[in-house]
């Protein structure tokens, strides 16, 4: 059976898994743990490939990036395409758009999770007992910041949120213009601009489940309330799109 092996917190993650489950593809989850989930996650990848997740593992080998999983998805799966011929462009627009402002939310996360000690216990793997988390959290620092190095996270995160994240909400707000779409009907271009919402604040715990820590953690109040009226469109695709 296929595999995506993620990190559920992800917008990377989210995306690749709303492909496929809209394209109702069969596949097994798999939480890739930082750091010490390396070693594997370098022998599944294909020769040539920057190591990463999400990445899925099917009959034709291993497929790195959302993007890529979710082009997979629409040739193997069925029902409505998120890939149509006169919305490319916008979907590599937004897949472009949608890089960079994750980019920036993951070295915001990355700052919040060293500091954030409940954030820390929730990202450890799920077969540490509750009675050790307390005493492993700070382990998960050594994760974030391994997280940062290979990544090459920013360090002025606020700097990169002005230049970055405001200017592609901004983009957003415009090109919905109060309209449920970015094209004529959902396509992939939405899911994108779906996921750079997940730095504001994450969607409900019924789509993408969440401990209180690490929602803390990916919950930028100010730009959220600057930007209610995308959040509200972000609820309500997922409403419309995306089973609980």
């Amino acid at each position: 059976m296929r595999t995506l092996y993620g990190l559920g917190y992800s917008g990377w993650t989210e995306k690749a898994r709303w492909a496929l489950d809209h394209h109702r593809v069969t596949y097994r989850y798999r939480e890739h743990m930082p750091l010490i989930g390396e070693p594997v996650l370098r022998w599944r990848t294909a020769r040539g490939v920057r190591p990463s997740v999400p990445l899925l593992l099917d009959e034709e080998g291993s497929i790195t990036g959302s993007f890529h999983i979710a082009k997979r998805a629409e040739a193997v799966g069925q029902g409505e395409p998120l890939f149509p011929p006169d919305a490319e462009d916008l979907n590599v627009r937004w897949e472009e758009t949608g890089e960079r402002v994750l980019g920036v939310a993951r070295a915001h996360v990355v700052v919040g999770l060293l500091q954030n000690r409940r954030a820390q216990e929730e990202s450890l793997p799920a077969f540490v007992p509750s009675w050790l988390r307390g005493l492993m959290a700070p382990s998960a620092r050594m994760g974030a910041r391994f997280i940062a190095r290979k990544h090459r996270a920013r360090g002025d995160v606020d700097a990169a949120i002005q230049e970055t994240v405001v200017p592609a909400l901004e983009q957003l707000r415009a090109a919905l213009a109060g309209r449920p779409y970015l094209h004529g009907r959902f396509t992939y271009a939405d899911i994108n601009a779906a996921a750079m919402l997940q730095f504001l604040r994450p969607v409900d715990d019924r789509y993408l489940p969440l401990g209180p820590g690490t929602r803390e953690v990916w919950t930028h109040a100010p730009l959220a309330a600057r930007y209610s009226d995308l959040l509200a469109w972000r609820d309500d695709l997922y409403a419309k799109h995306r089973k609980p």
